[in-house]
């Protein structure tokens, strides 16, 4: 079993503090994805610091809207990239 990665670790910590809920995490080999609904009461503030958050941390983030369930979504690269 591989050590936990420090960014995924750190992105599960924040999103959990922030949105409180738990966020889910996928890893394949290439890449660690953690996912988490966002609440509809999540405060603007709270929006503007998990993006500046994610920018600095993630090597990929999202937002993704369906039947009204918002849900916020960041990948860490687990390889090099050439």
């Amino acid at each position: 079993m591989s050590a936990p990665n420090p960014k995924a670790t750190e992105i599960v910590s924040v999103l959990a503090a922030t949105l409180g809920v738990v966020p889910t995490e996928d890893a394949s080999d290439e890449r660690i994805r953690v996912e988490a609904e966002v609440p509809a009461s999540l405060s603007e503030a709270d929006r503007l610091h998990l993006l500046s958050f994610l920018l600095e941390t993630a090597d990929r983030f999202g937002h993704s809207l369906q039947r009204r369930t918002s849900r916020i979504w960041a990948e860490i690269d687990l390889q090099e990239q050439p």
